[in-house]
């Protein structure tokens, strides 16, 4: 294995975090998949990638351990595409730091293409740029396809660190809202590196007429979904005892359709949108609260607040000479302490967009994340959107009570993975989901 020497690359302030909290209980690796209409080729695949490498080199990158940061150095190790085995779990540890290796992972099995990534890399955007192009890639060698060149943005803008492009020092708007500690799912957690996981379909026209008619976007109507599917769960442990705190879904924000940025860096901050449940509400209570918190929280001044904060505290002249061993423990105990904050995760992605002329090759396109607690991840394709959520906890029937509430919602959802239903001894239950695991196999 070689390395360019001295080609070095400070890691964003979002990525600061991952190499400190990535552990056993969560690997901070994300996947985002392709399902084709065809078994994919292992040797197309690997050409396509060595060329999609080639357009966005920002991916041969290696991450580094210096004495006060953590850096990427440029590697030029040959991109390596390898067959999905039947009970791979996805999302498996990528970054370790004894190896010196790409912080990717490609790989295929019968129709997918699946693109795994360390987070500290990349965040959802710059993810699905990377996968269309080996997707399109594949579909031109497959079929022939011939196609204008999209262009590629410059090394540059690739690896820009918007962050700082667009942090200010001047004074800030008060946060609307301060963390507190929030609800946390009961249930016996699974074995560190196992998931379960459900995937689901819906159609963007019916999930989208329902969120119009409730005046909310698609983003706002799963979150409030979510909370719903949460809160039914409480209300089988007791109400009493666990309405004190209120149910927080963290929700990442895009800063790109805040600033302007082609860098496929991280460039995203959150927010946390919280409900606390008193037992007598209805659905449409639940979402009217949430388009509220929503509109608060994407005003213009309250990104900017929450992002300048945490680029405040990286600056502070005070914490650049801290040794990395210190800095990785403060990260790690911050990261641990923030995540009581939270009951839960949902990352949609977006619309993945390519052109038509490629729309018959492709079924969907899907995205998962690793976890320590539940996360949901979506996207979508033309009419199919996508959405999944992963656990660490056994046995909760959260993801089958938003697959249920969106039915009886009116929205039709195919579960396409998770159709298994997988005892829960200790409850006399039945819960979703399909277990991965090193030991056990789809």
């Amino acid at each position: 294995m070689r390395r360019q020497k001295g080609v070095r690359r400070k890691l964003d302030n979002v990525a600061l975090a991952f190499p400190a909290a990535t552990g056993k209980a969560d690997s901070r690796v994300f996947r985002i998949y392709c399902r084709l209409n065809e078994q994919v080729d292992g040797k197309l695949l690997r050409a396509s990638l060595k060329a999609a490498v080639r357009k966005y080199p920002l991916f041969q990158s290696v991450l580094k351990r210096g004495s006060f940061w953590y850096y990427f150095e440029k590697t030029d190790q040959e991109p390596v595409v390898a067959a999905e085995k039947r009970g791979d779990a996805p999302c498996a540890p990528i970054y370790r730091k004894q190896d010196d290796t790409v912080l990717y992972r490609v790989s295929y099995r019968d129709c997918d293409i699946n693109l795994e990534i360390f987070h500290a890399l990349t965040d959802g955007t710059g993810a699905i740029e990377f996968l269309r192009e080996i997707v399109m890639g594949y579909l031109k060698r497959a079929h022939g396809l011939a196609e204008e060149e999209e262009t590629a943005s410059l090394l540059s803008e690739q690896e820009e660190d918007s962050f700082f492009r667009y942090y200010s020092d001047e004074k800030q708007e008060k946060l609307s809202r301060k963390s507190r500690a929030a609800y946390q799912i009961r249930g016996s957690r699974i074995a560190q590196r196992d998931m379960r996981v459900m995937e689901c379909v819906v159609s963007v026209k019916d999930l989208l007429g329902r969120a119009k008619a409730s005046g909310v976007s698609i983003t706002e109507y799963l979150t409030a979904a979510l909370i719903w599917s949460v809160g039914r769960s409480m209300r089988e442990e007791g109400w009493g005892k666990y309405s004190r705190k209120p149910v927080t879904i963290m929700v990442p924000v895009n800063l790109r359709k805040y600033y302007p940025s082609r860098s496929l860096s991280n460039f995203f901050g959150w927010m946390e949108i919280e409900y606390s449940f008193r037992g007598k509400e209805s659905f449409e209570d639940v979402l009217a609260h949430i388009r509220r918190r929503f509109r608060e929280d994407l005003e213009k001044g309250q990104v900017a607040a929450r992002m300048n904060r945490y680029i405040g505290i990286e600056k502070n002249p005070f914490l650049k000479p801290v040794p990395l061993e210190v800095k990785d423990f403060f990260l790690k105990l911050g990261t641990m302490l923030g995540s009581r904050n939270v009951t839960a995760v949902f990352s949609n992605m977006g619309i993945v967009k390519l052109p038509a002329r490629y729309e018959d090759y492709i079924d969907r396109f899907g995205a998962m994340a690793s976890t320590d607690k539940l996360q949901m991840c979506a996207c979508s394709f033309y009419d199919r959107f996508y959405f999944s959520v992963t656990s660490k906890y056994g046995y909760t029937q959260i993801p089958a009570y938003m697959a249920e509430h969106l039915r009886e919602d009116g929205i039709p959802v195919e579960i396409c993975r998770g159709r298994e239903h997988l005892r829960a001894p200790e409850r006399g239950k039945t819960v979703p989901g399909v277990l991965f695991s090193e030991t056990e196999n789809s």
